[in-house]
């Protein structure tokens, strides 16, 4: 497979949990988008024969809403051309990330003629109250009014997001938001629970103690309500955040759970060779001027990818542990055969008592040469993952 992720940085108004990076959208869209073009003609050839892989493309942000669609048409063109990609409306999937706020009739059906087939709806509540808390710039309604746009638009395969375990939210609430969600019925539903990221209004809101996130019994609870409501709709657990109607689930962001390579554009956005991940830094600036003339001049000067690039050459460990996170957030599990040859012997062992102990308490199953998280334990899954670490 080969998936390529394109990162927006602007935004209008910042949400109250949000760690990505993004900045206040202004002039620097233009130049940002010059950049881009840059960018990616420079990394030609990260896919050797990506024309007989799985191709995907995700626009994620930030906003890229904000963007004209014709802009982000061409920007999508141009990208395909320069890795040997079909053109967009022939991609296995290209999923843009939408703000209700932005999803006119006149706007969608703008994207959908640019090739996008697959939208990612921010929605997170459909409670006024709760909306104006994590300052989105949408209300209940006007997120309604964008999915039947898409639906009005062309778009038959619509992603939502919604955010549970959060301090003012009752379970009652939370189911409200659930049978919305339900009654949309939209192809895939991501659910998050709230986390508390140090840099964003919550985190210093939380360090000063005037955030006091729900006990644990309540998320809890709620991620089990969350199961059974959309089981029972006819979804599909294949993550731990992740339900999908049969044949819907993700591809791109299936890449990562694999761990198969996938390139980043963008400032902040990171890659995968199979191998090293390296990314840009969290800078506009910084990004527009590394692909401005300025930025070339300064390619052979020292220090040069330490001021614009980060890098990380995986050891066969890393390799290891990272392959169990992320097939352990996967409802299908991991095949043991997949990492057993990527530690000692000695370490492998003690892994195996690690496992058998969790067999025992029933924090993990085992179906042939496959370890899983039950369904009812997967809530806990980082604890789980974080204790079987070699």
């Amino acid at each position: 497979m080969a998936g390529i992720y394109i990162h927006v940085p602007f935004c209008s108004q910042f949400c109250t949990y949000c760690d990505f990076y993004s900045v206040k959208e202004g002039r620097r869209s233009l130049d940002f988008l010059s950049a881009l073009i840059v960018e990616s003609e420079s990394k030609r050839g990260f896919f050797k024969g990506a024309e007989s892989h799985s191709q995907t493309l995700y626009f994620g942000g930030g906003t890229p809403s904000l963007i004209d669609p014709q802009e982000l048409g061409k920007i999508a063109r141009t990208v395909c051309i320069h890795h040997g990609f079909n053109p967009p409306e022939s991609l296995d999937e290209f999923t843009v990330e939408v703000n209700p706020d932005d999803a006119s009739l006149t706007y969608l059906k703008s994207l959908y003629s640019n090739g996008v087939r697959r939208l990612s709806m921010g929605i997170q509540s459909f409670n006024e109250n709760h909306l104006r808390w994590m300052n989105r710039r949408h209300s209940a309604a006007a997120a309604v009014k964008a999915f039947y746009n898409a639906r009005e638009a062309g778009f038959d395969n619509i992603s939502i997001d919604l955010i549970f375990g959060f301090e003012g939210m009752s379970t009652e609430e939370w189911r409200f938001n659930l049978l919305k969600a339900t009654e949309l019925y939209p192809e895939h539903i991501s659910s998050y629970q709230m986390s508390i990221e140090p840099r964003t209004k919550l985190g210093k809101e939380y360090a000063k103690g005037s955030y006091t996130p729900p006990e644990d019994s309540t998320s809890y609870n709620q991620y089990s309500l969350l199961q059974k409501t959309l089981e029972e709709a006819g979804y599909i657990q294949y993550e731990v955040s992740s339900f999908a109607l049969r044949g819907r689930e993700a591809l791109h962001n299936s890449r990562y759970w694999d761990r198969t390579p996938y390139l980043g554009l963008g400032p902040a956005a990171h890659s995968f060779d199979g191998e090293r991940r390296f990314g840009n830094r969290s800078s506009l600036t910084a990004y527009i001027k590394r692909f401005s003339a300025e930025g070339k001049a300064e390619a052979s000067q020292p220090g040069y990818r330490e001021r614009y690039i980060s890098s990380e050459r995986l050891s066969s460990k890393d390799v290891f542990n990272e392959t169990l996170m992320l097939s352990l957030r996967r409802v299908a599990g991991l095949n043991l055969r997949h990492i057993e040859g990527l530690v000692n012997q000695n370490e492998f062992s003690r892994f195996m008592v690690r496992v058998d102990r969790m067999l025992l308490s029933g924090d993990l199953e085992l179906s042939g040469e496959n370890i899983k998280i039950p369904p009812g334990r997967l809530f806990l899954s980082d604890g789980i993952i974080r204790d079987l670490f070699c």
